[in-house]
C-alpha cells in the first residue's frame, strides 16, 4: 500500500497540556491530599561523615501533639542497591535510613511523622543525633589516596570502579603524531534543580491489600518494580502514579529511597503518609551532577588530522551509587562519547568513579556529555591554536562524513549531517567572527566566537543497557492504542510527562496514522494502573521510541479499521484512505463513511463486521532501541563580550544548527532546544555546588547557588537540519538533552578566543573572568 502523506506529523501545533499547566488547573504531588493523612520530615545529618551514637527523641513527648519516629534500626535491611555487574566494581548499598553511619550531610539518619507538615517539621528539630566523627574524604585526589580508609567496611579503597575501554592502534598513531596537545579539563558539581521539587504520597488499602504510590518520578513502572522487590509485595498489588511533574531533567529519572521509605511508613502506620522537599533539602541531598576531570592527550599529523586520542577520566562519585543507572554511569559514559563526530582512528579511555563524603551523583540533563563535550570541543579548539589553524576547519578536516560509520570502539553512527552543520554554522557566524576580530586589540572589551561541534546517542537499545550491565535491563517504550464507539481515540503510553510536550506530540503521532485530528486523541501517561509496563521518559527516547511505538499500535489499528470500511464500501483494504475523519476509496472520494462509524461497527453493530473478524478497536506495540542507539548532532555557538576590568560578561548571541532526524513539532522541539541551552548556560556560567574541606555544604539556596535568569539569557537562535534515520518507525531521533550538552563548550571556546586564554574549568563567573583576563590588563597598565 503506498504510505500516505502525514497531515499531523511536522505542524506546528500549541500544546494541549498547557490549558491546565498555565490555567491552575494541574495536579503536582503537593495537591494530593488524603483523608487521616501524617506529613513527613526527615531528620538529616550535619556531618559528612561519623558514626551515630544515638538518637535522642525524648523531647517528642512534651510537644503536645502525637508523633512517631523511625530510625535506622526500625527499616533494618531495607536499602538501594545499585550495583554494575563488573569483577571490578566494588558493591555498596544505601539504607534507606542511615543504619549506625552517615556518609554524607543531608543523608536521612530518622524521619518524624505528625498530623500536618509544620508539626512535623517542628518535631524533627527536637531530636537529638549524637555523632563520633570519622575521617572525611572530600576530594578526587584524597579519594584516590591509598592512605585513607575506604568508606565501607571490605573495601579496598574509595575507587568504586575502574575500567578501560579502547580501539586502534593509539601506539602507532604517536608516533606517526607531529603534534602532541595534552591538557586537563574540569566541570564542577551541580544540582538539578527543577521547578518542582520531588515529593511522594502513599497509601496502603488493607481492603483489597492495594498500595498506591504517587510520586513526582520520570519512571513509574521503575518504582513500582523497585518498591515490590524491597518490600516483597505483588506489583500486581502496587500501584505507581506520576501526576503532573513540574520538571524532571533526570534529577527524577532514578528511584530514591524515600519513595521505598515512605510507602513503607503508610504500611506500618496504615495510614497515608506524605512527604514534599523543600528547596534545601533539594539541593543537598537529591542527586547531583557533573564534577568531572578529564584528561586528554590528542595525537595530530601536520595537516590537522587527529590521529588517535588517550584519555584519562575521573568522576567524584559521592557517597552512593544511585538506582539503576549506578556510579560507573557517569565515567563510563565519558569513556564512550569522547570520540565525538570525529574520525579517530585510535583511542583509549581509562576511567574511574570514585567514593567521597558528597552527595551521590546521578542523572541530568546530558548525564555525563556536557563535561565530555567541554573536554572534547576545548581540546579541538587548544588544537586549532597549536597549529594555527582556524577552528571550523580543523573540525571539518576531522568529521565524520560517509555513513553509516563504524567509530573506534565499534558503535555504528546511522545518517547524519556533520560536516553540514558546521558548514552552515560558519555561515551564520561571520560577521559576528569578523567583529571579534575587530575586537582584539582592545584593553577594555573583548568580543569571542566560539562553538561546540557533537553528536547525541539517543534511543539507546535493550543491547546497550546488556553491555552496561546496569540493573536498568531493557530499552523498549510501550504504546497501547484503543478506540471507542464515537471514534475518539485513546493513547495509553509507557512515558511519562514533564514539560516536553509528550501529550500534544504523541496525539500528533497517532491523529497522522488514524486519519482524525490530534483534538480527538486523548494522550494518558504516568500512571502504573493504566500504561503499559515501559522504563520511563528518559535518554532522549521519547520521540523517537514513544512516537515509533503509538505510531506501530495506531497503524494496527488503522489498518483494521481500512479492513472494516473496505468491507462497507465493498472495496479493497488497500484502496482505503483515512484522512480528516472520513475513510474513504482513493479515487472516488464520494464512496466514503465516517470513522466513528467504523468505530461504532467495531464496538456495536458488530452485525456490520467482515465475517470472522474479532470486535473492539485496540492495539499495543512495543519499540525497543537500535543496538547502537540513533545519533543526532548539532553545533552550538556562543558570541560573548566581555569586559575586561570586571570580568562581566554578556552573551550577545547563541545559535543553535540541530538534526534531530523527522522533526514531529517544531515547536515542541525549539523549546526543548532553547530549555536545554538555558541550562546548558548555567553550567557554563552561573551553577556550582560548593563543599568546603570537610564537606559542608556551602551552596544551599538560591543566594548563593546561582541561577541563570531571564535577563542573562539571549534570543536563541535555532536552525534545523532534517535526517532521517531508518532506525526508527518516523525516522526521528531523540533531543530532549542536546540543548544542555554543547553550551558550557562553546561559551569556553568563546572566553578562550576573547581572552587569547587556555579556558580549563567551569563555571565561567565573573571571578573567573577577571582572573583569566589579567594578562589584558597588565599590558594596559604597563
Amino acid at each position: 500500500m503506498k504510505a500516505e502523506q502525514p497531515r499531523h506529523i511536522g505542524a506546528r501545533i500549541q500544546r494541549f497540556e498547557d490549558i491546565r499547566l498555565l490555567s491552575g488547573l494541574a495536579r503536582y504531588i503537593d495537591d494530593i491530599r488524603l483523608p487521616d493523612m501524617l506529613h513527613a520530615t526527615f531528620v538529616r545529618a550535619d556531618i559528612a561523615h561519623a558514626r551515630i551514637v544515638g538518637v535522642d527523641s525524648s523531647a517528642l513527648g512534651d510537644l503536645g501533639y502525637a508523633t512517631w519516629m523511625f530510625t535506622g534500626e526500625d527499616t533494618a535491611g531495607l536499602s538501594m542497591k545499585a550495583h554494575q555487574d563488573y569483577p571490578e566494581m566494588q558493591y555498596s548499598e544505601q539504607p534507606l535510613l542511615a543504619e549506625g553511619r552517615v556518609r554524607f550531610v543531608g543523608e536521612p539518619v530518622a524521619v518524624v511523622l505528625a498530623e500536618d507538615a509544620y508539626r512535623a517539621e517542628d518535631a524533627a528539630e527536637h531530636v537529638l543525633v549524637e555523632y563520633d566523627p570519622l575521617p572525611v574524604v572530600g576530594t578526587m585526589q584524597q579519594a584516590r589516596d591509598p592512605a585513607l580508609p575506604p568508606l565501607f567496611d571490605g573495601w579496598t579503597g574509595n575507587v568504586i570502579v575502574q575500567r578501560q575501554m579502547k580501539g586502534g592502534d593509539l601506539e602507532a598513531a604517536r608516533a606517526q603524531a607531529a603534534h602532541v596537545v595534552k591538557r586537563t579539563y574540569r566541570t564542577q558539581r551541580q544540582a538539578g534543580v527543577p521547578m518542582e521539587c520531588r515529593g511522594v504520597v502513599a497509601h496502603y488499602n488493607p481492603g483489597d491489600r492495594v498500595l498506591t504510590v504517587w510520586s513526582s518520578t520520570q519512571m513509574p513502572h521503575l518504582v513500582r518494580t523497585y518498591i515490590s522487590e524491597e518490600l516483597n509485595l505483588p506489583e500486581s498489588r502496587i500501584r505507581v502514579v506520576a501526576p503532573d511533574v513540574g520538571g524532571g531533567f533526570g534529577v527524577k529519572g532514578q528511584v530514591y529511597g524515600d519513595e521505598v521509605l515512605v510507602a513503607w511508613l503508610a504500611m506500618k502506620t496504615g495510614r497515608p503518609v506524605k512527604w514534599i522537599e523543600d528547596r534545601r533539602e533539594h539541593l543537598i541531598a537529591s542527586i547531583h551532577a557533573r564534577d568531572h576531570e578529564h584528561t586528554l592527550e590528542a595525537y595530530v599529523a601536520a595537516d590537522g588530522r587527529v590521529l588517535g586520542l588517550k584519555a584519562d577520566i575521573t568522576v567524584d562519585n559521592g557517597a552512593y551509587s544511585t538506582y539503576p543507572f549506578t556510579s560507573a554511569g557517569e565515567p563510563g559514559m565519558v569513556g564512550k562519547v569522547l570520540p565525538g563526530p570525529y574520525d579517530l582512528k585510535a583511542y583509549e579511555a581509562t576511567f574511574r568513579a570514585v567514593a567521597t563524603n558528597k552527595c551521590p551523583i546521578g542523572t541530568y540533563r546530558g548525564v555525563a556529555r556536557p563535561s565530555a563535550v567541554f573536554s572534547q570541543e576545548r581540546l579541538m579548539d587548544d588544537i586549532a591554536v597549536e597549529l594555527g589553524m582556524d577552528p571550523i576547519e580543523l573540525r571539518l578536516k576531522n568529521v565524520v562524513r560517509q555513513f553509516p560509520y563504524k567509530n573506534v570502539l565499534g558503535f555504528t553512527y546511522d545518517e547524519g549531517s556533520y560536516a553540514q552543520s558546521l558548514e552552515q554554522m560558519q555561515t551564520l557566524l561571520a560577521k559576528d567572527i569578523a567583529a571579534a576580530e575587530a575586537s582584539r586589540g582592545s584593553d577594555t572589551t573583548r568580543i569571542g566566537v566560539g562553538l561546540a561541534c557533537f553528536i547525541e546517542q539517543t534511543a539507546h537499545g535493550t543491547p546497550d543497557f546488556t553491555r552496561r550491565r546496569v540493573p536498568i535491563e531493557t530499552g523498549y517504550i510501550a504504546a497501547r492504542v484503543d478506540m471507542s464507539p464515537d471514534g475518539e481515540a485513546t493513547v495509553d503510553l509507557g512515558l511519562q510527562n514533564h514539560g516536553q510536550g509528550l501529550e500534544t506530540t504523541m496525539a500528533q503521532v497517532a491523529a497522522d496514522a488514524l486519519g482524525i485530528r490530534p483534538e480527538n486523541v486523548y494522550v494518558r501517561h504516568g500512571d502504573t494502573l493504566t500504561t503499559p509496563y515501559s522504563v520511563g521518559t528518559w535518554g532522549s527516547r521519547g520521540g523517537p521510541l514513544g512516537g515509533g511505538a503509538v505510531h506501530v499500535a495506531a497503524t494496527r489499528l488503522a489498518d483494521k479499521l481500512r479492513a472494516i470500511a473496505a468491507h462497507l464500501l465493498q472495496a479493497k483494504p488497500d484502496q482505503i484512505e483515512l484522512a480528516d475523519g472520513v475513510a474513504s476509496v482513493r479515487g472516488n472520494p464520494g464512496n466514503r463513511i465516517e470513522i466513528r462509524k467504523l468505530a461504532r461497527a467495531a464496538l456495536r453493530n458488530v452485525d456490520r463486521l467482515p465475517d470472522g473478524m474479532t470486535p473492539g478497536l485496540e492495539a499495543h506495540a512495543s519499540v525497543d532501541g537500535p543496538r547502537d542507539g540513533t545519533y543526532s548532532n548539532a553545533v552550538h555557538a556562543a558570541v560573548v563580550e566581555i569586559d575586561v576590568q570586571t570580568g562581566k560578561m554578556k552573551l550577545l548571541r547563541f545559535v543553535v544548527v540541530e538534526d534531530c532526524g523527522t522533526i514531529l513539532n517544531p515547536l515542541v522541539v525549539d523549546g526543548q532546544v532553547r530549555g536545554g541551552v538555558v541550562q546548558g548556560i548555567g553550567s557554563a556560567m552561573f551553577e556550582h555546588f560548593i563543599y568546603d574541606a570537610e564537606c559542608q555544604p556551602l551552596t544551599t539556596n538560591f543566594a548563593d547557588y546561582l541561577m541563570p535568569l531571564a535577563p542573562e539569557i539571549p534570543d536563541i537562535e535555532v536552525h534545523h537540519i532534517e535526517t532521517p534515520t531508518p532506525l526508527t518507525p518516523l525516522g526521528a531521533k531523540g533531543l530532549g538533552e542536546g540543548g544542555a550538552i554543547g553550551p558550557a563548550a562553546a561559551i569556553a571556546n568563546a572566553v578562550a578566543s576573547a581572552l587569547q586564554v587556555g579556558v580549563e574549568s567551569t563555571p565561567l563567573n565573573a571571578n573567573a573572568l577577571w582572573a583569566l583576563s589579567r594578562h589584558i590588563r597588565e599590558r594596559a597598565e604597563a
